[in-house]
């Protein structure tokens, strides 16, 4: 794992989050998580991917928000909207939560991080730089969006993308509200172990007609 000081700290972080979770990490993947953060927190010093200022305070905060996904994820294409620096779907596909993931991100600087990252760990995860209006509809089996917009807002763009019978993911501090052409599947809440925060991740499946 290296010998940077915030590395045990930032393992020990990650382990009680996903214990919160209920998920686990192997060692490669730990390593994986811990690569993408340093350089997620490397490049935040000139571009604004996270609040975060340290990997102890991005895998108590950040990631954990961005970990409540996998829960209620299923396999299939998932598409990242308004990916920033790459949560939620850059951690959920080096946990194995997906086995596809394209990232949109419209501001170009993000859109070049996410592309240097990618390609910095080795996995195939295209970057589309562009809004999801501009996206293919009713072409993605998952679609999702941290931090981007409102539930009530993000579900009706979610719908418009995944396919007939496809998923919309909500990652919120509370429940995601009843919208119509949808229905919710499952949910999950969870409290993170920084400050005792709520959070619910919910998968709401798309109607078929």
């Amino acid at each position: 794992m290296g010998q940077k000081p915030d590395t045990v700290g930032f393992c020990e972080a990650l382990a009680e989050g996903l214990a919160e979770i209920g998920a686990g990490a192997d060692d490669e993947e730990t390593r994986a998580l811990w690569r993408y953060c340093d350089e997620l927190l490397l490049w935040n010093r000139r571009t604004n991917l996270t609040g975060a200022k340290d990997p102890i305070q991005l895998a108590r905060g950040p990631l954990f928000d961005a970990l409540t996904l996998l829960p209620v994820l299923e396999p299939g294409h998932l598409v990242d909207v308004g990916s920033g620096g790459g949560l939620p779907g850059i951690p959920a596909l080096l946990l194995g939560g997906v086995p596809e993931l394209t990232l949109v991100e419209p501001r170009a600087r993000r859109a070049t991080f996410l592309r240097h990252v990618t390609h910095k760990l080795r996995i195939d995860a295209p970057v589309f730089q562009g809004r999801d209006e501009e996206l293919e509809p009713r072409a993605w089996d998952g679609a999702v969006a941290q931090a981007v917009w409102p539930a009530g807002e993000w579900i009706p763009r979610g719908l418009k993308i995944v396919r007939p019978g496809g998923a919309v993911y909500i990652l919120s501090s509370e429940p995601p509200p009843a919208v119509e052409g949808a229905k919710e599947e499952e949910r999950v809440e969870l409290i993170r172990p920084m400050d005792g925060a709520r959070r619910f991740a919910c998968r709401l499946r798309r109607n078929l007609a």
